[in-house]
C-alpha cells in the first residue's frame, strides 16, 4: 500500500541522434548508455527508509536504489531478486532462499542475519514503522540456514507474499542499528545492495544516485540519476522542453492534452490500482452521523468533474477497491457484477438536503479540509464540493498543505475529520487495502483507517478473506451502506519522457513494484 501522492512510474533521458520511429511515433530503443538522467517529481522523498516512507514519491526513489527479496514484473507477478527462490509450504509459512555473494555499496557481503533484521525492525513498536500496517499477520522472522530466512504468520494473509517485493528492503543489520532513527535521512540515507548508491539526499533538494559497479544483477543503462523536486506542473513542463529535466511521472490529467501536444516528449498512459475518495471519521461529530455522510455523498458531482479533472482519462468509482485489482482477482465479468450490485449515491442536492434534515445537524456545520497542494484534482473537487454543500448549510474550507506536511499529519492521525485522498496498493490482490482501511489495528498513528471505522462483522470478514473471496464483496457492501469512505474516481496514470529515451518495456500499472530505471532505454 502507498499513499499515491502522484501515482506510479516514470521515465527518461539521453542518447541523441535520429533514426526510424516505430508506428506509434516513439523512436526505437537501443542498448546505448545514458550517462545522466534528471527525473522530476512534485516533491522530494520524505525518507529513504521504507519503514517511514509509505508514499509513492519516496517509494520510487527507494526502489531505484535498494533491492528487496522479490520484485513485481510488468504483469504483477513476483520474480526473484535478492531471493533466488521462495515457497509457501503451508498458509502460515514463507521460506526464502537467498542469493549468495551479494555485495553492499561499501563492499561488505549480505548475510541472512541482515535479511531477517531488515524485516524484524519494522515489527518493533518503538520503530513506529508506517509499514507495520502491512505486517500485522507476522509472528516471527528467523534465519533457518546460512542461505535461508523463514517467516511464520499468526493468521493466513494472502497479501503477505507481496511484502517481499514492496516492503522488505534489505540493508546491513550493523548499519541499520548504528543509524537508528536517522536511517533514511540526509546523514544516514542507507546502505543497500541495489543498482544505485546514494550520493546525496536532502528533503528539500532531492536525491542524487550513482550507478553501483559492484551490483550483482544486470546493470541499468542510466549512469547517474538525479531526483529533482519541481512542485509547479507548468514549470516542470517548461523545464522538460528546455532539456533541464528528462522525465516525470504522474502528470496532472487536466494537462494531458497540453503534454500530448508538447514537441519532443513521449507520453505514456496506463491504468492505476489507486482510488480517489473522501474519508469521514465516524467517531467524530458530525461525521458520526450516517445522514451527514449520505448528505455529503449526494453533494459530489462525480460525473460532472470527470472531464475537467481528468480530461476523460478517469471514471467514477463505486468502491474503495480498484477495478484493476478486482478484475485481476475475480475476472472482469464477476468484478462488474460485484461493483454493479453496490448502492450508489447520485449527485442530487435535494436528496442531500433531505439527508441533512434527518441528521443531528440539520442547520449544517463548518469543517476545514486539508489537501496536498500538488494535487490539483483534490483542490478542484473540494471547491466543487464546498459550493454544493453551501446550498444546504454546510461550510467546507479547503486548506492547502505541502506534500510532506499533508502526509505527516495524515500518518499522525490528528484531527482527521473529513479528508480527501488518493491511495492504493501495488499488487493485483484486491484484499490488500481492506485491512488497512477497515481493520481495527490500522486505526491511529501510522494507520490508514482514517475513518476509524470497523465492526465485529467487518473484522470477521477481514479474517475470512484468505479462504472466502466473497468476504471482499461483503466489506465493499458494508462501506457502500455505511459510507466511512465515499469513493470518487479511478484515474489513469500519465507519464512523460523526452524523446531521446523510451520505456522498454512500456509502463504498466505494476511498475511501482519494480526497479523502473532499468526499463529505460536510449533511443536510436
Amino acid at each position: 500500500m502507498r499513499l499515491t501522492l502522484v501515482a506510479v512510474v516514470l521515465l527518461v533521458l539521453a542518447g541523441c541522434g535520429s533514426g526510424p520511429a516505430p508506428a506509434d511515433g516513439k523512436r526505437a530503443a537501443t542498448d546505448s548508455e545514458i550517462s545522466e538522467l534528471t527525473w522530476a517529481m512534485p516533491g522530494a522523498p520524505r525518507s529513504l527508509d521504507i519503514a517511514h516512507a509509505m508514499d509513492s514519491r519516496s517509494n520510487l526513489a527507494i526502489y531505484a536504489a535498494f533491492d528487496g527479496l522479490l520484485e513485481l514484473d510488468g504483469e504483477g507477478a513476483l520474480k526473484p531478486k535478492l531471493a533466488t527462490a521462495w515457497s509457501n509450504p503451508d498458509e502460515l509459512t514463507y521460506e526464502y532462499t537467498l542469493r549468495q555473494g551479494v555485495k553492499y555499496w561499501d563492499g561488505s557481503t549480505m548475510t541472512a542475519e541482515d535479511v531477517a533484521y531488515s524485516l524484524q525492525r519494522q515489527l518493533d513498536p518503538e520503530q513506529a514503522a508506517e509499514t507495520a500496517m502491512m505486517l500485522g499477520a507476522v509472528d516471527s522472522v528467523a534465519v533457518t540456514a546460512p542461505d535461508k530466512v523463514t517467516v511464520k504468520l499468526k493468521v493466513a494473509d494472502p497479501a503477505f507474499k507481496y511484502v517481499a517485493a514492496l516492503n522488505w528492503i534489505v540493508q546491513p543489520k550493523a548499519y541499520q542499528e548504528a543509524a537508528g532513527k536517522d536511517l533514511g535521512g540526509p546523514d544516514k540515507p542507507g546502505m543497500g545492495a541495489g543498482p544505485y548508491k546514494v550520493e546525496k539526499f536532502s528533503p528539500a533538494d532531492g536525491v542524487v544516485f550513482q550507478r553501483f559497479d559492484g551490483y550483482w544483477g544486470e546493470k541499468p543503462k542510466v549512469g547517474k540519476l538525479s531526483y529533482k523536486p519541481i512542485p509547479d506542473p507548468e514549470a516542470l513542463r517548461l523545464a522538460m522542453i528546455a532539456g533541464e529535466v528528462d522525465g516525470t511521472f504522474g502528470l496532472p490529467l487536466q494537462d494531458a492534452r497540453k503534454w500530448e501536444r508538447t514537441s519532443g516528449v513521449n507520453v505514456y498512459t496506463t491504468g492505476s490500482v489507486s482510488v480517489n475518495y473522501l474519508s469521514l471519521d465516524v467517531n467524530t461529530a458530525p461525521f458520526d452521523d450516517l445522514h451527514v455522510r449520505k448528505a455529503i455523498a449526494h453533494s459530489v458531482d462525480r460525473k460532472g468533474l470527470l472531464e475537467p479533472l481528468f480530461g476523460g482519462r478517469g471514471k467514477v468509482s463505486v468502491s474503495p477497491v480498484s477495478t484493476l485489482q478486482l478484475d485481476s482477482f475475480l475476472g472482469k465479468d464477476e468484478s462488474a457484477k460485484l461493483t454493479g450490485s453496490l448502492p450508489t449515491y447520485e449527485f442530487d442536492l435535494a436528496k442531500a438536503k433531505e439527508e441533512l434534515a434527518k441528521s443531528a445537524h440539520p442547520d449544517g456545520f463548518s469543517v476545514e479540509v486539508p489537501y496536498s497542494a500538488s494535487q490539483n484534482w483534490a483542490r478542484l473537487t473540494l471547491e466543487n464540493l464546498a459550493r454544493n454543500l453551501s446550498t444546504i448549510g454546510i461550510t467546507v474550507t479547503p486548506k492547502a498543505m505541502t506534500d510532506q506536511q499533508w502526509v505527516a499529519q495524515l500518518y499522525a492521525a490528528k484531527d482527521l475529520k473529513l479528508q480527501i485522498m488518493r491511495a492504493g496498493g501495488g499488487t493485483p490482490y484486491p484484499g490488500e487495502m481492506l485491512p488497512l482501511m477497515f481493520g481495527k489495528k490500522s486505526i491511529g498513528p501510522n494507520g490508514l483507517n482514517t475513518a476509524a471505522f470497523t465492526t465485529p462483522e467487518v473484522e470477521a470478514k477481514l479474517a475470512a478473506m484468505a479462504a472466502d473471496k466473497g468476504a471482499i464483496g461483503d466489506i465493499m457492501r458494508t462501506n457502500a451502506d455505511q459510507l466511512p469512505y465515499i469513493p470518487l474516481f479511478e484515474e489513469q496514470l500519465m507519464h512523460a519522457v523526452r524523446s531521446e529515451a523510451v520505456f522498454s518495456p512500456e509502463p504498466t500499472p505494476w511498475l511501482a513494484g519494480a526497479n523502473w530505471v532499468a526499463w529505460l532505454r536510449a533511443t536510436a
